[in-house]
């Protein structure tokens, strides 16, 4: 499923993505995901080293996939070219568009399993300057309808607004919404499939902004409700932010995996240097003061809410402090505040006492109010007993610290020494043993 989504909007979103992003190092040994490989591989390649958005478009447009390709992209996509681009005439002064369409069509594998999608259809501009992209994208449905399962993806919208800066990292906001995700299922000695799971109203939002001299990255998700077996999950949200980046290592970072890719190293080796970037590139963050706020990780059950929010930072930490993790501990500073109704408790408590009692049993209901009424006085009450949380406005409330290398919950502090010295001598054994490897070599022109 995931494989096919990836697949089917590969084109287009290969020109929104940067172009240090490449094909996984490992690609599954089936002929479809060698197809889809290919076909990212031969993008890169005819777009390598250009960063100007409106010749990226222009030389898409007249592009064609190798005749070797060819015949298998018209297998899985319907067509040699699975998402041509055509220049429109502009809808603004200054602007260049283009319009993207995944033709409807319908696959079937060899095991039978069918894939079956609407047209998708991509509104792209970008300007004379080639510095901006903006993308408005549609697709009403894809279907993967198997032996005994269908599952259905409806309403997919994606729009992008980017634009490069002076420092040439693309600065702007992203969002992917998916209306209704749908699984059925026909058991066995069933002709009928019956629906055993729904997610409602997916949302995504994505961004990077630059205020000064610093960068932040943002991102939010969040999921209207979630119905498996009976049961539903209502609003379900997960927000963060990384705060004081510095903008220069940012840009340094987007150069760097551009060089990679740019070079003559094989997969594995790039994606070796790519790691190495990004770690390089989170200790420089972290020496500058950047911090990960949690504005928001909460799901809804019945009505309840259980939520956390904190933020995770360093005080005054160098590079040299990234080799020792007791060290590196003792410098990291975090805090959580984390909130959990009562009612939540005995709603799980009771979801969990009724799968354990025989629903024809004619004191099933006292049965499992009595088998609740006991989780929830096992767990509030060695949670507030334990000292590590507190009853308030009957939730379970407790505070998280970390700071000089102790960990503190509700004011209890906990002893973390000893597995903080056993991470340390683990991490400095592989380290040990990776610099012991060789270098990779260069692949010859």
């Amino acid at each position: 499923m995931k494989k096919t989504l990836l697949a089917v909007t590969m084109t287009s979103a290969v020109l929104a993505m940067p172009s240090y992003a490449d094909e996984p190092a490992t690609v599954p040994n089936t002929e479809f995901a060698q197809t889809v490989a290919g076909m990212v591989k031969e993008l890169k390649s005819a777009s390598a080293g250009e960063r100007n958005i409106a010749k990226q478009l222009e030389q898409y447009s007249k592009f064609q996939f190798s005749p070797e390709l060819r015949p298998k992209l018209k297998e899985y996509f319907g067509a040699e070219q699975p998402f041509p681009l055509e220049r429109v005439p502009s809808v603004a002064k200054g602007q260049i568009n283009y319009v993207g369409k995944l033709a409807p069509y319908n696959h079937s594998l060899e095991d039978g399993t069918n894939f079956a999608w609407t047209e998708l259809v991509a509104n792209i501009a970008t300007d004379k300057a080639g510095r901006a992209l903006n993308i408005d994208a549609t697709w009403p449905s894809l279907i993967v309808t198997a032996k005994k399962s269908v599952v259905s993806v409806l309403d997919m919208t994606m729009n992008s607004r980017q634009l490069r800066g002076a420092d040439n990292v693309a600065y702007g906001t992203a969002n992917f919404k998916i209306g209704v995700t749908t699984i059925r299922s026909a058991p066995d000695g069933e002709s009928e499939s019956k629906e055993v799971g729904r997610i409602e109203d997916i949302e995504a939002r994505s961004e990077v902004t630059r205020r000064g001299k610093m960068a932040e990255i943002a991102y939010r998700s969040s999921i209207k409700s979630i119905v498996v077996g009976g049961e539903q999950i209502d609003r379900t949200n997960f927000a963060f932010r990384l705060t004081n980046i510095p903008s220069k290592s940012l840009a340094d970072l987007d150069k760097t995996l551009r060089a990679q890719q740019d070079s003559k190293l094989d997969q594995k080796a790039q994606q070796e240097v790519m790691l190495k970037s990004l770690a390089d590139f989170g200790k420089r963050a972290a020496v500058a003061g950047a911090t990960l706020v949690i504005d928001d990780i909460s799901t809804s059950y019945r009505g309840n809410v259980a939520a956390i929010k904190g933020r995770i930072g360093f005080q005054k930490v160098k590079e040299a402090d990234f080799s020792d993790m007791a060290t590196l501990a003792k410098k990291l500073v975090a805090r959580f505040e984390v909130r959990v109704p009562v009612a939540l408790v005995r709603d799980v408590s009771r979801g969990f006492a009724a799968k354990s009692v025989d629903p024809a049993a004619p004191d099933a209901a006292k049965q499992i109010d009595a088998g609740a009424d006991a989780a929830v006085s096992m767990v509030v009450g060695k949670a507030v007993s334990g000292g590590f949380a507190v009853v308030e406005q009957n939730e379970l409330r407790s505070t998280i610290e970390i700071k000089d290398g102790k960990l503190v919950v509700n004011g209890k502090v906990i002893d973390i020494a000893a597995p903080l010295k056993a991470l340390s001598g683990k991490i400095a054994e592989q380290k040990a043993k990776a610099e012991a490897e060789p270098e990779p070599e260069q692949q010859k022109p």
